[in-house]
């Protein structure tokens, strides 16, 4: 009887320890809603900043007239700003235009590169 139940506490044991990472794992590729929503943010932004400097590429080729140029960009701006307050959140009315054009230089260096 006594074999029985060491035999039994081992074998739950062993399972235990083979079910563990694997149920942990799980939760892992799941995540909180929370960080997917971050992660999904973070794509987004660099989206915008990619779509940004593809628009500066076009305006120097000369394939999109200045007016239109603007309007996009201005749009795109305004794009990136807004998943910036949400990701920080932040008041839309406190906008740092500065550390914006920060971003997208930085952006359009690593792109460029690419």
């Amino acid at each position: 009887m006594i074999e029985q139940v060491v035999v039994a506490a081992v074998v739950l044991a062993a399972v235990g320890w083979i079910v563990k990472p694997l149920l942990g794992s799980r939760r892992a590729l799941g995540g909180p809603d929370e960080d997917r929503r971050t992660e999904d943010l973070l794509e987004a932004k660099q989206s915008v900043y990619r779509s940004i400097v593809d628009l500066e590429m076009d305006h120097e080729m000369g394939k999109m007239g200045d007016q239109d140029y603007e309007q996009l960009r201005g749009q795109s701006k305004a794009e990136a700003l807004g998943i910036i307050h949400e990701l920080e959140g932040e008041d839309t009315q406190q906008t740092d235009l500065a550390t914006l054009e920060e971003e997208i230089r930085a952006a359009r260096g690593r792109l460029r590169k690419n």
